[in-house]
């Protein structure tokens, strides 16, 4: 064990020092942050202590790859593990007429490796505290739209300030614990990343829809990739994570990336309105989505080409949208929660904080509001059909005479799409449906017609898919354009003005809101300390957790499972797709050793974001690559809890058999030394 030096702040020594019963009672969960680790809890939960080189070493390796993944460094020449999940969109951009998605793609020298164009992946290199200067200026006087305009301009100065100090990172203004801390985050980005190697896209999935969010799980989810500096691989010799064998049953490991976004913050009445409002909307435009998309891949080859990142990405989200909402539909859950929420109350008033507790009264009416709002905001728009967003743009610059408005003009590409087409006749379906009677927005754009005739009328008639034409509408300026009987212009003249008061009205709602959750936030430190985890936000974590297997359907998952099952569960299913093995995998079958772990499960805290995060041990060796969470820690988004949830990672050796015996990776084997 290491004897912590990191030189923390004085508040942070003493919140560490606290028990952490928040954590357990209100299910906030373990998303700790770098800058305030809790130390004590480590020392005094597992009997783990480390120095500062061992924290700065395990933040470093650790990486935010793309827009909504985590990845690491694994070997000192920039060597970058992530999930094949993470790197499957930008590996169907650089394939060109190969299929390196399907097939697999192996650089059997550097100069194979492929610039995956557009991605980047950042290392956050800095943290400081900045909340006073978040709040210079706010006073409890100020209405909430004039609180947030000042928080707003202080954001803006300290962001041009540290592009200034720093021109070299990224800054990234963090808000936590709901706005009541605010960290300023600097990031290193390597913005020349390659393919180094991918596995077929079927072993990577196996199992798909069917086994996603499933344990036991028998994918081997995993890419390689390489960080370039000036045409050269990086240095990264000082921040990167060893090789290791993978863990042991009842191990401690710490998980570190990127977990996305959770709502453990967020009071009975916040959930109940995700409940009622948000989920059922956006499940009903996933499901009705991929019936029109599945619908298009299987009546043409290279539209399901096209389409199949989007799809299986959809597809991952129809599984997690429904878990969670299930979760709020379960009375047990909910009252789990409202058990949360009694304790915290409960707390504030033992500790004399009782006349805070109208802040849970603000909040149940502001969610009435909220609700109340959903629909509108949501279908009264352009529904992403590019004819009407040029139509937006052209009415805009009509309107102000802005360059920026005449430049999205021209630049909104429109053409012929009959995905597009399906799916904007799907946004009028469900505009319908959930706005009441006699709505404008609903007349305005389907008048007596169907939604398919009513789409099919627009992009017939109207004149705006003409760049020429839209041109010519630019030079004559806005009386033209106001003159103008275009049926996408007609539209929009009555959808512009219902989204602006819908976007204020938003606006206000947030605002309160935003004000609402600080105040929570601070009555929380005021109540149980400062050592508690904030709600994930897309920024670097980590979690501490052991490695165990669960109870399920009445037997017993095992901590990991091995290449037997794969093998066996394509016989088991004839190998009829999605539990088929490609050629190369059936040819190498004698040559793997069934004995081999492929995946394995553990108590880390992870969410959707936490895709590619690398998972090690105390000696920061890599044990492990989280890639999902079994169907059970879906409420996790809500409330944490690990009776049964767990976090599912692929096995080192799981890969290391993978590029041994089947894909005959030998410069990558002797990269992660072995």
């Amino acid at each position: 064990m290491r004897h912590l030096v990191i030189a923390f702040s004085l508040p942070l020594l003493l919140g560490a020092a606290a028990v952490v019963p928040a954590q357990d009672e209100l299910g906030l969960g373990k998303m700790w942050t770098f800058e305030r680790p809790p130390l004590a809890y480590l020392e005094r939960e597992y009997g783990f202590e480390a120095d500062e080189g061992w924290w700065n070493r395990m933040r470093l390796a650790s990486l935010r790859f793309g827009r909504g993944c985590s990845a690491s460094f694994v070997s000192p020449r920039g060597l970058i593990l992530t999930n094949h999940h993470c790197a499957r969109g930008a590996i169907a951009a650089a394939q060109g007429d190969a299929d390196w998605l399907a097939d697999g793609f192996v650089a059997r020298e550097q100069s194979d490796e492929v610039r995956l164009e557009g991605l980047t992946v950042q290392q956050l290199v800095a943290m400081a505290d900045v909340t006073a200067a978040v709040r210079e200026g706010v006073s409890d006087a100020m209405a909430d739209d004039e609180a947030e305009a000042v928080r707003r301009a202080n954001r803006d100065r300290i962001l041009a300030a540290a592009r200034v100090d720093t021109p070299e990172l990224e800054p990234q203004l963090v808000p936590l614990f709901q706005g009541a801390v605010w960290q300023l985050y600097r990031y290193r980005v390597y913005d020349d990343v390659r393919l180094v190697m991918a596995p077929h896209l079927q072993v990577a999935h196996f199992g798909g829809d069917p086994d996603n969010f499933v344990y036991p799980r028998y994918a081997v989810d995993f890419a390689f990739c390489r960080a370039y500096v000036d045409g050269a691989p990086a240095d990264t010799s000082a921040h990167c994570f060893s090789w290791g064998d993978g863990p042991v049953e009842g191990e401690l490991l710490f998980l570190t990336g990127n977990p996305g976004g959770t709502q453990r913050l967020l009071t009975k009445a916040q959930l109940e309105y995700q409940r009622d409002g948000r989920y059922p909307r956006v499940r009903e435009l996933i499901d009705n989505r991929l019936d029109i998309l599945r619908g298009f891949a299987a009546s043409d080859p290279e539209l399901e080409k096209r389409l199949r990142t989007l799809i299986l990405s959809l597809e991952n989200g129809q599984k997690l949208y429904r878990g969670e909402h299930g979760a709020l539909l379960d009375p047990a859950f909910m009252a789990r929660k409202e058990t949360a929420e009694a304790a915290f109350q409960q707390r504030a008033r033992d500790s004399g904080h009782g006349d805070a507790l109208g802040i849970w009264r603000e909040l149940e009416a502001l969610m009435r509001q909220k609700l109340a709002l959903d629909a509108p905001l949501n279908f009264q728009s352009a529904g992403g059909l590019p004819l009407l967003l040029r139509a937006d743009a052209l009415l805009e610059f009509a309107e102000t005479g802005a360059d920026a408005a005449a430049q999205r003009a021209r630049d909104v590409v429109v053409r012929a799409d009959p995905v597009q087409e399906a799916l904007f006749s799907d946004h009028l379906a469900r505009a319908r449906g959930r706005l009441p009677a006699g709505d404008p927005y609903v007349a305005a754009m389907l008048g007596d017609l169907d939604p398919q005739q009513a789409t099919r009328r627009l992009l017939s008639q109207s004149r705006l898919a003409d760049d020429a034409g839209v041109e010519e509408l630019l030079r004559a300026g806005a009386a033209a354009i106001g003159a103008s009987d275009d049926p996408a212009l007609v539209a929009m003249r009555v959808v512009r003005p219902l989204a602006a008061a819908n976007a204020e009205r938003e606006a206000k709602i947030a605002a309160a809101e935003a004000r609402l959750g600080e105040r929570i936030a601070r009555l929380l430190f005021a109540v149980y300390g400062d050592d508690v985890s904030p709600d994930a936000t897309f920024t670097l974590r980590f979690s501490d957790g052991r490695v165990a297997g669960y109870p399920y359907n009445g037997t017993l998952a095992p901590w990991r499972t091995v290449f037997h099952g794969m093998f066996a569960r394509n016989v088991e299913f004839d190998g009829v797709h999605p539990f088929d093995l490609p050629e190369r995998w059936l040819l190498a079958r004698d040559r793997i050793d069934m004995h081999t772990p492929v995946d394995f499960v553990c108590t880390v805290d992870s969410t959707g974001g936490n895709s590619g995060s690398p998972v090690v041990n105390t000696e920061l060796e890599l044990v492990g690559l989280l890639f999902d969470g079994n169907i059970e820690s879906l409420g996790n988004e809500f409330l944490y809890g690990e009776r049964v949830e767990r976090s599912v990672c692929v096995h080192p050796q799981g890969i290391v058999e993978s590029l041994r015996k089947v894909y005959e990776a030998t410069r990558l084997l002797r990269e992660i030394g072995r």
